[in-house]
Order: structure tokens, then C-alpha cells, then sequence
């Protein structure tokens, strides 16, 4: 009897594939300059769907995209610094959180009616996972912060005065409102910046790739010495 061959193949290597395209915006950007100035030299090298001065000016439009992004940022930073600063401020760790003396007070006040509990509402304050504070949204914890300020500021509740009384939340609360809308506002166009500036990426990639991939077709032997011409500065990013 013939013993029967196998038919188990051995499985192939995946080939290693190298990723010819940068990953960050700016890095992406100066290669992609590199590969429609060089673009530009070779006219015979041509796509059905666009032109070299279409993907230079598309060029043009990521690098200012990209600035405007970064001008952006830098604005918003400071009004989010700071918030995260009151944040903490307001219900951060044992040592800089104050909203604790609010709840102490509460307890010290209403010790029979369940240390207080039933008034946090009118304070601003919330069950948020295990525990009672202020509202997480920046913008509802703006207006929970106006609620605690009235609150504390109540004949009936005896709690206006004190180191951590009206006038300290007063303070907090102040601040809070006023950066609150503009750092929302300076989020908003952050977000419009960067939706404008992956939609000049994505164009921009499309062709990076598709210039790529004609070097390799009219350089079938060259094409590695070829490309780094057109901005691919090594094999993988």
C-alpha cells in the first residue's frame, strides 16, 4: 500500500510590510512638499484625477491648516489649566479639595436629618459614581457652583460665614463661569481646526500614496533610490 502524501503546505511568511508615510501631521506635511516639488519635475508621471498644482496648492492648505490648529491649541491651554486647577480646587485630592468642609458644615447643621444629605441638591451637589460632588460637566458644574454660592449665602442655613464660606465659593464660582463659555467656545473651534485639517490629510495621502505607487510602476528596478526623492526619507516611519 502507497502511503498517501500530505497535503499539509507549509504556511508563508508574511512579507514585512513598511509603512512609507509618516505618522505625524508635520512630518507628514514636509514629506508630502518634498513628493509634488519633485512631482513637478517629472511631467510624464501623471494621475487621471488630479494635477501637480492642484496637489501643491492642497499642500499649501494642510501646512496653514495645520497652523491654525497649533494657534488653537496654544489658546485653549491656558483656560483648561486653569479650570483643571479649580477642578481640583473644588473636589481634588484630601489635602486640595474643599468642597468637603461644604458637606462637613451640612453634617455639623443637620445632623439629625441624615447629616445633611437632603440639602445637597439645593447646594449643586450630586451622587456621581460612589460619591457626592459637584457635577463632572464643566458646564453644569458652572451652574452648580452659581446653586452652591446661593445656597451658602441662605439666612436659614447659617453658613455664610467662615473660612470656607460665601465668599471663598463666591470667588471660585466667579472665575469658573467666566472660563468656563470661553474655554467651550475656544474647544469649538479647536474642533473645527483639526476636522479642517484631516480633510487636507486625507486628501493630501491619498495622493502621497498614489504617487508612490506610479514611482514603483515606471521604476520597477529604481524605485526604492526613486521615491526618497519624493519625500520618503527611509523605508518605514
Amino acid at each position: 500500500m502507497q502511503p498517501v502524501p500530505s497535503t499539509t503546505v507549509a504556511a508563508k511568511p508574511k512579507p514585512r510590510t513598511t509603512r512609507n508615510i509618516p505618522e505625524s501631521d508635520k512630518a507628514f506635511s514636509e514629506a508630502f512638499d518634498l513628493a509634488v516639488a519633485e512631482w513637478g519635475q517629472r511631467p510624464q508621471l501623471t494621475l487621471e484625477w488630479t494635477t501637480q498644482p492642484q496637489a501643491l496648492a492642497l499642500g499649501t492648505q494642510l501646512r496653514e491648516s495645520l497652523r491654525t490648529a497649533s494657534a488653537a491649541d496654544d489658546a485653549i491651554t491656558p483656560q483648561t489649566k486653569r479650570l483643571a486647577e479649580l477642578d481640583r480646587m473644588i473636589d481634588g485630592s484630601k489635602e486640595t479639595g474643599k468642597l468637603k468642609y461644604v458637606k462637613k458644615a451640612l453634617a455639623l447643621q443637620y445632623d439629625d436629618e441624615n447629616d445633611g444629605l437632603p440639602y445637597y441638591g439645593e447646594f449643586g451637589i450630586e451622587k456621581v459614581g460612589s460619591t457626592y460632588t459637584l457635577p463632572r460637566d464643566r458646564a453644569e458644574r458652572a451652574e452648580a457652583l452659581l446653586k452652591l454660592v446661593k445656597a451658602l449665602g441662605l439666612p436659614k442655613h447659617h453658613m455664610a460665614d467662615g473660612k470656607y464660606g460665601k465668599a471663598f465659593w463666591q470667588k471660585i464660582s466667579d472665575e469658573y463661569n467666566e472660563l468656563q463659555p470661553k474655554a467651550a467656545q475656544a474647544t469649538g473651534a479647536r474642533a473645527t481646526e483639526v476636522g479642517g485639517k484631516n480633510q487636507y490629510r486625507d486628501g493630501a495621502q491619498a495622493i502621497f500614496v498614489a504617487l508612490l505607487l506610479l514611482v514603483e510602476a515606471n521604476y520597477p528596478t529604481t524605485f526604492k533610490a526613486e521615491r526618497r526623492k519624493f519625500g520618503v526619507l527611509k523605508e518605514s516611519f
